[in-house]
């Protein structure tokens, strides 16, 4: 289970560059001497070959089965899941960086360290739930477009987003199929073996390769929401930073986030508010930031902080209202 989610929030490659250089008065400063710069080896730079240090990245990679972890209710085995994907995704992270640097040596520690323990816990997670296995070419395409991203230096292309989102967002779905509310609902099989039980239809395969079971209606809905509201963040980000001269993108976040609020209205008589009220602030910002960065550019970290604060605000609403937009989908032929 790999993924890349190291753009979120994006740095822009322009900021980058403010270390080397700044316009004050209309004066370039050059750059300081090497003498007088930071040692390579300093550990500050030691823990940022370790920890992934972009806030929004681990919000991104996190919330989703953080969510289906708490609306499927808690189990050793989402914990235990859970405890698998944060340790992918330091792997991820760390191998990316390594490939970036053509396998430079002094990023490959981390790299292996990462790896045998993730290998330790997956491997553990796969014999007591055997059914995962079901996931497993999933996420190994994943992890190959990942690192083929990372190899050829595109790690914030559209494509590579597009898989990062596929990677966090299905766990939200994995993780609510192995929560307590649907293992207590399940019947015990009469063959069962080790891993099967109570659930034989999500932790083994004796009924099928993807029974009904492993999509549970409420994990799936809650899903769709994040994969939804995460591709318009990316819009949203990529319209401030890398596509900020692109009318285009600005648009297509709007409208993105638009549709959002339409559905959210649509359902606003049997679920409540809260979803239009995510929905509106996504759009406002959506629409408002865009609009303000044309006179004033928004620094990284204030265009960062909006961000995380309307994925908190998704990662609330959407656990407290899944269930009820379930409902009110399977009321009109959806999800039976």
């Amino acid at each position: 289970m790999v993924e890349t989610m190291n753009q979120g929030p994006e740095k822009d490659t322009a900021s980058d560059n403010s270390s080397h250089a700044s316009a004050v008065g209309g004066t370039t400063i050059a750059k300081p001497p090497q003498s007088d710069r930071k040692p390579s080896g300093t550990r500050s730079n030691t823990l940022r070959r370790w920890i992934p240090n972009q806030p929004g990245a681990w919000a991104m990679a996190l919330m989703p089965p953080l969510a289906g972890t708490l609306m499927g209710g808690v189990s050793w085995r989402n914990l235990l899941l859970l405890l698998a994907w944060v340790l992918c995704y330091c792997t991820e992270f760390t191998t990316a960086r390594w490939l970036t640097s053509r396998m430079s040596k002094r990023f490959l520690p981390p790299v292996a360290a990462y790896a045998a323990v993730t290998a330790v816990f997956g491997l553990a997670l796969l014999v007591t739930t055997p059914g995962l296995l079901r996931w497993v070419p999933l996420y190994m395409v994943l992890a190959a477009l990942t690192f083929l991203a990372a190899w050829r230096r595109v790690e914030r292309s559209w494509w590579n987003n597009l898989v990062s989102i596929i990677a966090a967002c299905t766990l939200c779905l994995i993780a609510y199929s192995l929560g307590s509310g649907p293992q207590s609902q399940a019947t015990h099989s009469p063959d069962v073996y080790f891993g099967c039980p109570p659930n034989p239809a999500v932790n083994c395969f004796s009924e099928g390769l993807f029974p009904a079971q492993a999509f549970p209606p409420v994990g799936l809905v809650a899903t769709l929401i994040f994969a939804y509201t995460e591709f318009g963040s990316v819009l949203y980000v990529k319209s401030l930073v890398r596509e900020r001269k692109h009318l285009w993108c600005t648009v297509a976040s709007v409208v993105w986030n638009l549709m959002l609020t339409i559905g959210a209205a649509l359902v606003l008589p049997e679920v409540g508010f809260w979803p239009l009220f995510a929905a509106l602030i996504l759009v406002i910002r959506a629409a408002a930031l865009p609009a303000i960065a044309r006179r004033h550019r928004i620094p990284i970290k204030q265009v960062g902080m909006v961000e995380s604060i309307a994925s908190l605000v998704v990662f609330l609403v959407t656990i407290g209202t899944a269930g009820p937009i379930t409902s009110t989908l399977q009321g009109v032929g959806l999800f039976l």
